[in-house]
């Protein structure tokens, strides 16, 4: 069976185990992790990671039911959706493993703070994009979204983000944004770090973009020559 196609079994496990891996650190963070007052009104949702996991879950919940089932139609909207989870993906990445290892101030209030155990890290802030780019590389399609679709997507999740932090943190009683690094003197400097972050994820774009393109679209020529020649 080609590799790029709906019923893989292997791309199929891999689904599976970044659903299991992704469902845990969610589950620990709703029933053991109690917010500090400042972040509490805006509730777990307000972080971005947590809202880039749940959708990448949903990634792999509709990439392992399309191969069970064989299903093309829901193989076709995984794969439609996969470059958003992975842009996702790699903004949290990007922006969180620089300033957990160096800069902790600019990631929480108080860095002496006991931060979450390594294994849900991982599994938070490693585990998805590890998944989806393995998927991208060696079990799909090349995304069919073009760049300025693409960029104009960065746009649009980057502002659903801001209006949403500014309808679910209480500032009135103290709420703060979620990162440190956000809570700036005036919404001017605030936009222009979230237009850092959303470039962030577009430059993520171009890049799975062009090493599809120079790595793995040859391979997917050469078998083609390959099958069309044993056909001959």
């Amino acid at each position: 069976m080609p590799r790029r196609t709906v019923g893989n079994p292997l791309s199929a496990s891999i689904y599976i185990g970044a659903f299991a891996l992704g469902c845990y650190p969610l589950n620990y963070l709703v029933n053991n992790v109690i917010l500090p007052p400042h972040l509490a009104g805006g509730g777990h949702w307000q972080f971005l990671t947590n809202l880039s996991l749940l959708f990448s879950l949903m990634v792999f919940a509709v990439g392992f039911v399309g191969h069970l089932s064989k299903s093309a139609a829901l193989y076709n909207l995984k794969n439609s959706l996969h470059p958003i989870a992975l842009v996702l993906e790699c903004v949290v990445t990007s922006v969180y493993w620089p300033l957990r290892i160096f800069l902790l101030h600019h990631l929480v209030k108080d860095p002496s703070r006991e931060m979450i155990p390594l294994s849900i890290d991982l599994c938070l802030h490693l585990v998805p994009v590890v998944a989806l780019m393995v998927d991208y590389i060696f079990f799909m399609p090349r995304w069919t979204i073009t760049p300025s679709n693409a960029f104009c997507a960065c746009i649009v999740l980057t502002s659903l983000y801001w209006f949403f932090l500014k309808s679910v943190i209480d500032f009135e009683n103290g709420g703060e944004y979620p990162y440190m690094f956000l809570n700036v003197e005036t919404d001017l400097v605030r936009a222009l770090i979230f237009a850092a972050v959303g470039l962030v994820g577009f430059v993520s774009f171009l890049f799975f973009r062009t090493v599809y393109d120079v790595i793995v679209h040859p391979e997917i020529e050469a078998v083609e020559e390959a099958k069309m020649k044993k056909n001959l």
